[in-house]
This record gives C-alpha cells, sequence and structure tokens, in this order.
C-alpha cells in the first residue's frame, strides 16, 4: 500500500509541473513554476540564480555547497501546439513527461520524505533544451561528489556514453546569373547539398538506435534572393551528434575538404559523456538498481546529449538512468506510472548506503 501512495505523490506532482507550459522564452510559466516549488517545498534551503533573464534553482537539505549527492533535473520542454496531459491507468501521456517533469516529481518526493545525515541537492534549470548554461552555473557554485541525472536511457536503462554534440553552419558563395542562364552561374544552395551527400556517405544515416554511429543531420538550408536568379550565396546548420570513435576534429577536417570554398562557423560543441563503471557510487548505484528492479540493468549508448557532460568534465562520477518513457520532444511522449515509484525507490535505497 505505502508503493502505491507513493506512487500517487509522484503523480500529482508530476501533473502540477505539466500544467506550466515551460519552453523557451515563456519567461512567465517559468516564474510561475519556480514560484510553486518555491510555495511547496519551502521547508528546505532553497537558492534562485539568475542569468540572462533565466532561472536556475538549487533545492537541498543543508547550506553547504560541497554536497554528497546532487539530482540534476531541467523544466523546459521543446515547443508544442499542445500542451494539454492524458492519462490511462499505465502511462501518462503529454509534453514533459518523460523529458522530464516526471523525474522532477519524484525527487520532489523524495527530498519530502528522506531522512539522512548526507547532503542532497537537487538542480533545477530551465535551458537544457537549448544552451546547458544552467547547470554550467550552478557547477560553478556547487561541488557534488556524485551526480544523478534521469535525462537519458529507456526502462532504466544505464547510459554508459552520451554522443558528443557538434553544430555548425556552413556558408558558401559561389556566382550570381540569371535564372535562365544558368551556365553564367553556381548555385550556392546545390553546392550545399553536395556537400552535405559527401558527409552522410561519409557519416551514414542510421536506421535506428541500434545503430549506435555518428549521426549527421541537416537542419536548416537557406539561399537565394530572387526566384528568377541563380543563387550565389547559402548557408545551411548541420547538427552533427558523434560517438567516442570519432574526433570533433577530424569532422570538421572532413566537410572542410569537401568544398575549399565552404566556410564553417562553430554554433555549439560538447564532447562524449562516458561514465566510469569502476568508481564505487557507480557500482553501488547498480547493485542498488538490480536489487529493486529484480534483473540485470542493461549498459548503452545514448544518440542525445545531456547536462551529465557538465559533470563529466569537472571528474564527478555521474549516473544516466531514465525512468520507463519514450517519444521525447513528440505528440507520442509518455512515462509509465509504475516505474517513477521505483525510480523513487532506487533513489530512495541509494541513500541510505554507506559508500
Amino acid at each position: 500500500m505505502k508503493n502505491e501512495e507513493t506512487k500517487e505523490k509522484i503523480i500529482t506532482i508530476l501533473k502540477d509541473l505539466l500544467e506550466f507550459k515551460t519552453y523557451k522564452d515563456n519567461k512567465e510559466e517559468f516564474s510561475k513554476l519556480f514560484n510553486y516549488i518555491k510555495k511547496t517545498y519551502n521547508k528546505f534551503y532553497i537558492k534562485e540564480y539568475f542569468y540572462e533573464d533565466k532561472t536556475a534553482m538549487v533545492i537541498s537539505n543543508t547550506e553547504d555547497k560541497n554536497l554528497d549527492l546532487v539530482f540534476c533535473t531541467h523544466i523546459d520542454v521543446v515547443y508544442a501546439s499542445d500542451y494539454s496531459f492524458k492519462e490511462d491507468e499505465i502511462n501518462i501521456f503529454g509534453r514533459g513527461t518523460i523529458d522530464m517533469k516526471a523525474s522532477v516529481a519524484v525527487v520532489l518526493n523524495l527530498l519530502n520524505d528522506i531522512e539522512t545525515n548526507k547532503k542532497i541537492g537537487l538542480f533545477i534549470t530551465c535551458d537544457e533544451e537549448t544552451t546547458g548554461e544552467g547547470a554550467k552555473l550552478l557547477l560553478d557554485k556547487y561541488n557534488p561528489s556524485f551526480a544523478i541525472v534521469p535525462d537519458g536511457g529507456y526502462n532504466f536503462e544505464l547510459v554508459i556514453e552520451e554522443k558528443g554534440l557538434l553544430q555548425v553552419e556552413l556558408e558558401i558563395e559561389t556566382k550570381t546569373a540569371h535564372a535562365a542562364q544558368l551556365f553564367n552561374g553556381e548555385n550556392a544552395i546545390i553546392e550545399l547539398i553536395k556537400i552535405y551527400e559527401k558527409i552522410i556517405q561519409k557519416y551514414k544515416i542510421p536506421k535506428s538506435s541500434k545503430e549506435y554511429i555518428t549521426s549527421v543531420n541537416l537542419s536548416k538550408l537557406n539561399g537565394g534572393n530572387s526566384a528568377n536568379q541563380v543563387p550565389g550565396y547559402a548557408s545551411m546548420v548541420l547538427d552533427i551528434r558523434y560517438t567516442h570513435k570519432d574526433k570533433e576534429s577530424e569532422i570538421l577536417k572532413f566537410i572542410k575538404n569537401t568544398n575549399p570554398k565552404v566556410k564553417i562557423k562553430k554554433i555549439m560543441s560538447n564532447p562524449c559523456f562516458t561514465t566510469d563503471l569502476e568508481n564505487k557510487y557507480v557500482k553501488k548505484y547498480i547493485e542498488v538498481s538490480e536489487k529493486v528492479l529484480d534483473r540485470k540493468v542493461k549498459k548503452v549508448g545514448c544518440e542525445t546529449t545531456s547536462d551529465a557532460i557538465f559533470f563529466s568534465l569537472k571528474n564527478i562520477p555521474t549516473i544516466i538512468m531514465n525512468p520507463e518513457g519514450y517519444y521525447a520532444h513528440s505528440p507520442k511522449e509518455f512515462v509509465n506510472k509504475d516505474s517513477l515509484e521505483k525510480l523513487y525507490r532506487i533513489y530512495q535505497e541509494f541513500i541510505k548506503e554507506k559508500i
């Protein structure tokens, strides 16, 4: 009965969080959500940090910034035309369920329940889906011994690697001409398409998540000023997710060599995240998870990136594990209700352990 009560409490918190339409630039909704947290969880130490018209919040059971454990979460979601949510007996469906308000709800309920001498904090940021500056800011102020980032994998898989992220804008200038006199010009848009075709010949487009390989997505393509002119300038944005087998410098070198005229501007860059399976905290977390789940934990690579990389860059051992759910950033996004209580018990039992 207690497990069922815990699940219902978590679901109630999740539904509260889903009421806030916290997508990029919707500042009022972010403010409302943070005010809800401050009002509801005011028995804890709550600290807000403001930067670039954004907010990052830390909820903790201590004023000490040297934490034993931190949960790193975010409440921003990708824009959607519909933010309503629905449920059946098994799942809750809606934008932000698995990514990642459900996990925020689990940790908020955990903090309410847990009694421990360990110093525990919860990071809540509002820009993970865009820049990750919030997590970087908080890690300049707090020093955790171990981090849990419930933002990757499926059904309690342990993410042992996240792909590196490289976003670049390619520009090319060619020769304009009248649209009826193609022979007098050189189409810049077509030249960029040729470059992309060369890139995906080397970095094949994966057909499913089972193909854990470097991938290149053509995100934006712009060019041309007039319908009756051969465009002499074009640009495109590539979103590249690369595995540890490839290096950022090698990818950039290959792109440059596809066409001597192409100019490359780096927009964003984060290296691969990896989990140290020999770390004592990681070992204990896996042990506890397998006990709660009553099965072996599957270890996987993850196509996406998360704020976990900022912990890795500071050599802070970090776990990435999600409850059961899927289809993040899509109309079919969902989270399984029972899995939320299981995630809660994993966290609860892990905190009890002496490491």
